[in-house]
C-alpha cells in the first residue's frame, strides 16, 4: 500500500470519528434539554400542588351515607311502619339536599375570599405607589434648585469671608467695595433661599397629604379586622360541628345494622341537624366576606 493511501485512510477514519463524536454531542445535548424541560414541568406541577395544598378554603363537609349506610337504610325503610319511612326518606332527602347545598357553599366561600384577597393586595400596592410621581417631581424640583443657587451661596461665602479680611486690616476702600458686593449678593441670597423653601413646602404639603390619604384608607381597611375575628371563630364552631358529624356518622353506620326504625330515624335526624348546622354557619362565612369585600370597595373609593 502506498503512502498516499495510507494518509487518505488515515484522513477517513480521522473524520468519522470527529462525525461518531459530534453525533454523541447532539445526543446527549438533546437528551439533557428533555431532561431539563421535564424538569421545568417537574416544578411548575410541584408549585401547583403546594398552591392548591395551601389554598385556605372551606372545603365541602361530605354528608353522603356510605354505600353500605344507604343499602341498610333502604331495607330499614322497607321494614318499618309507613310513618318511620316516610320520615326517614324525608331525612335522607334532607341530607342529600344539605350536602349540595354545602357543595355550592364551599365553591362561593373560596372565590369571594380570594376575591378579596386580590382586591386588598391591589389596594395596597396602590397606596405605595399613591402620588409616587408628584412626589418625585416635586423632589427632584428642590434638589435641582438647591444645585442652580450652589455657585451663588458659595459666592455670597466667599464675600463675607473677604469682607471680614478687609475689615480685619482696616482697608476702608478695600471695605467699601466688598460690602457693597456682599450686600447685592445677600439680595439674591435672600431671594434663592425663599424659592427653595417654597419648593421645599410644596413638597412637604404633598407628602403631607399623601400619607393622610393613605392612614385613612388604611384605618378603614382595619375595619374588616373585626370580621375576621368573626370568620375565624365561625370556622372554629364549623370544625366542631364537622366532628359531631363523624362521630354520630359512626354511630349511624352501627346502628343502621339493626334496622330499627326508630334508633335509624334518630341518628339520621341527628345527622341532618349537625349538617344544617355546618351549611348555616358557611352561610355566615359567606355573609362576612361580604362584609370585607364592602370594606375593601368602601376604602379604595377614598383613595383620591
Amino acid at each position: 500500500m502506498t503512502k498516499e493511501k495510507v494518509c487518505s485512510r488515515q484522513k477517513e477514519q480521522v473524520s468519522m470519528l470527529l462525525e461518531r463524536n459530534s453525533n454523541n454531542t447532539r445526543d446527549r445535548k438533546s437528551r439533557l434539554r428533555s431532561i431539563c424541560k421535564k424538569g421545568v414541568i417537574s416544578l411548575f406541577a410541584g408549585i401547583l400542588l403546594m398552591t392548591m395544598t395551601v389554598m385556605p378554603s372551606v372545603e365541602a363537609a361530605g354528608f353522603e351515607l356510605s354505600i353500605t349506610g344507604k343499602k341498610m337504610l333502604a331495607q330499614t325503610k322497607t321494614s318499618s311502619a309507613t310513618s318511620i319511612a316516610q320520615a326517614l326518606a324525608k331525612q335522607e332527602a334532607n341530607l342529600v339536599s344539605l350536602q349540595q347545598k354545602d357543595t355550592t357553599l364551599s365553591q362561593q366561600t373560596s372565590a369571594i375570599y380570594y376575591e378579596n384577597k386580590e382586591a386588598e393586595a391591589r389596594l395596597r400596592t396602590q397606596l405605595k405607589q399613591h402620588q409616587a410621581d408628584k412626589i418625585a417631581t416635586l423632589n427632584q424640583d428642590v434638589t435641582s434648585t438647591k444645585k442652580r443657587y450652589e455657585p451663588l451661596f458659595t459666592l455670597y461665602s466667599s464675600l463675607t469671608k473677604e469682607l471680614a479680611l478687609a475689615r480685619k486690616i482696616k482697608n476702608k476702600e478695600l471695605t467699601a467695595a466688598v460690602k457693597a458686593q456682599v450686600d447685592t449678593t445677600k439680595v439674591a441670597v435672600t431671594l434663592a433661599k425663599e424659592d427653595i423653601r417654597r419648593k421645599q413646602a410644596k413638597l412637604s404639603a404633598a407628602k403631607k397629604t399623601r400619607d393622610e390619604a393613605v392612614k385613612k384608607v388604611k384605618n378603614s381597611l382595619a375595619q374588616q379586622d373585626p370580621v375576621k375575628v368573626q370568620i375565624k371563630s365561625t370556622k372554629s364552631n364549623m370544625s366542631a360541628a364537622k366532628k359531631r358529624f363523624t362521630a354520630e356518622m359512626k354511630n349511624f353506620n352501627v346502628i343502621v345494622k339493626k334496622k330499627e326504625g326508630a334508633e335509624v330515624l334518630a341518628s339520621l335526624t341527628k345527622l341532618a341537624t349537625i349538617a344544617g348546622e355546618i351549611v348555616a354557619q358557611k352561610e355566615s362565612i359567606i355573609s362576612l366576606e361580604m362584609k370585607v369585600k364592602q370594606i375593601i370597595a368602601g376604602a379604595g373609593k377614598q383613595l383620591i
